[in-house]
């Protein structure tokens, strides 16, 4: 059963944040957080980095948390990021997600595929090799770099550091890029596409995040605060351009709106 953890914010008053494992979500999650957003929050959903969705401005606790019951996603105590584009890494990520799901609150892990997730942003961070193997690549507990291990062991190593630490803290300032941006199609079949948006302030309104969700793909929150949409046919993927970038979603690496706060 899914438990928000609700605190309160002096401008957006009750909220609650969601770490999303992998940033891996089902397009049913998102009608349920617009359903969400209307009827008990504020009117919006909201991205951030380490791959966090929020609803602010919560007027019913209890209704949201049986509202929330429906969604699909994993929900961490604390962020496991992954690689965006790397399915094997979003399930890594899942998997070691499951195997901290006792843990309480603390600092970010990270699961790095193809190394597009900076080390820096998370308190442990971790490689997949070609051979799909689980490498340690930092940790405050000072392990010899490259040490194989399990999603169970990666799990247990992670609740040691937070033992052995008086503070591990992520680095917000290593995620300060926009991330995978645009159309991503060169790790894809020919004809499939990956769309990349950014949102201005990560703030989506109830009736986009309906949308979005009415698209019917499965849809990553990046470490970066954005959104990946996932194996879409080209033809398709142009009309979702069409449809998303007069809503607010931005699929220009460049545009100032990434940037802008």
């Amino acid at each position: 059963m899914f438990t928000p953890a609700l605190f309160e914010d002096p401008q957006y008053g009750t909220c609650i944040r969601i770490h999303v494992a992998g940033g891996s979500t089902h397009a049913q999650d998102w009608v349920t957080l617009a359903q969400c957003a209307s009827a008990v929050a504020d009117g919006y959903v909201y991205i951030d980095r380490f791959s966090a969705i929020e609803l602010r401005g919560i007027k019913d606790a209890e209704a949201l948390n049986q509202q929330l019951q429906e969604l699909q996603l994993r929900a961490t105590a604390m962020p496991v990021l992954a690689s965006p584009l790397s399915a094997e890494a979003k399930q890594t990520a899942q998997n070691i997600a499951a195997e901290l799901e006792a843990a309480e609150g603390g600092p970010g892990i990270a699961v790095i595929a193809h190394d597009d997730v900076p080390t820096g942003a998370a308190a442990v961070s971790l490689s997949i090799d070609g051979d799909g193997a689980l490498r340690l690549e930092r940790s405050p507990l000072g392990d010899a770099p490259s040490a194989t291990l399990t999603p169970q062991a990666a799990a247990h190593h992670y609740e040691e550091a937070l033992q052995g630490a008086e503070s591990l803290e992520h680095n917000a300032s290593d995620l300060a890029e926009p991330g995978p941006i645009g159309w991503l199609d060169q790790h894809l079949p020919a004809g499939i596409v990956d769309l990349g948006a950014g949102v201005h302030r990560g703030a989506i309104p109830a009736e986009f995040a309906q949308l979005i969700g009415q698209l019917e793909v499965d849809i990553t929150v990046t470490p970066w605060g954005g959104l990946v949409f996932h194996n879409i046919a080209e033809g398709d993927a142009e009309v979702v351009l069409r449809v998303l970038a007069p809503r607010g979603f931005i699929f220009d690496i460049n545009s100032p709106l990434l940037r802008a706060e």
